[in-house]
C-alpha cells in the first residue's frame, strides 16, 4: 500500500507539471502571433481627392470669325479675363495661337501656354469679304494760263468711280455689322455662362 501511494503522488506531480508547461507554451504562441500581427498591419493611408481647376485654355469660347480674301481671323472669348481676342489663322495674339482650320469639319486648334485643344466652330457661318479692286488713278494736267510765267500746275487729284466707292462703303458697313453681331453674341454667351454657373452653385448648396 505504501508503494502504490507514492506512484499516485508522482503521477499527480507529473500531470501538474505537464499542465503548467502546456499553458506556458500556449501563452508564448499567443504573444508571438499578436506581435507579428501588429507588424503586418499597415497603417491606413488617407487619400485626398484633388479637384482639377479649369485652365484658361479650357474656358476659351469661339464667338465668330472674319474672312477677308484669304485672311481669316477668329474671335475667342476668355471668361477668366472677360475679354475677347481676335487671333489670325496660323498666328498668335496675347499668347493665344490658332491653327489647323478644318472648314469642312468646323474645328480649329487653339494653343495656349504650351497646351492645345480643338474648338468647334460650325455653329457660326463663315463670311468672306471681297476686296474692292482699286482703279487706276489719272492725274489731271495742270491748267495753262495765258501768261506762262504766272501759270502754276495743280496738284493731282485721286478720282474713284462711283461703283468702287459704293463697294467700299458696303464693305465698311458689313464689317461694322459683323463686329456688332459678334459682340452681341459674345455678350449673350457670357450671360448664359454666368447663369449656368449660378445655377450650378445653387444646386451644390
Amino acid at each position: 500500500m505504501k508503494v502504490s501511494w507514492r506512484i499516485t503522488n508522482w503521477e499527480k506531480r507529473a500531470l501538474l507539471s505537464w499542465v503548467v508547461l502546456v499553458f506556458a507554451c500556449l501563452s508564448l504562441a499567443a504573444e508571438h502571433k499578436s506581435v507579428f500581427g501588429t507588424l503586418d498591419k499597415k497603417p491606413a493611408v488617407e487619400t485626398s481627392v484633388v479637384k482639377k481647376l479649369p485652365t484658361r485654355l479650357d474656358g476659351l469660347e469661339f464667338t465668330g470669325l472674319l474672312a477677308v480674301g484669304s485672311e481669316v481671323t477668329f474671335s475667342l472669348y476668355d471668361p477668366q479675363t472677360k475679354q475677347s481676342v481676335w487671333v489670325p489663322l496660323d498666328g498668335s495674339e496675347e499668347g493665344v495661337s490658332v491653327g489647323d482650320f478644318d472648314e469642312e469639319g468646323g474645328t480649329i486648334k487653339v494653343t495656349l501656354d504650351g497646351r492645345s485643344r480643338s474648338i468647334v466652330i460650325n455653329e457660326n457661318e463663315i463670311v468672306t469679304l471681297k476686296r474692292a479692286v482699286p482703279t487706276q488713278v489719272k492725274a489731271q494736267r495742270p491748267a495753262v494760263a495765258s501768261n506762262v510765267a504766272k501759270a502754276k500746275p495743280k496738284k493731282p487729284v485721286r478720282v474713284k468711280d462711283p461703283e468702287t466707292l459704293k463697294k467700299e462703303e458696303e464693305a465698311r458697313f458689313f464689317v461694322s455689322d459683323l463686329l456688332a453681331n459678334s459682340m452681341r453674341q459674345r455678350e449673350r454667351y457670357r450671360k448664359e455662362r454666368e447663369e449656368r454657373l449660378a445655377k450650378a452653385k445653387k444646386g451644390s448648396y
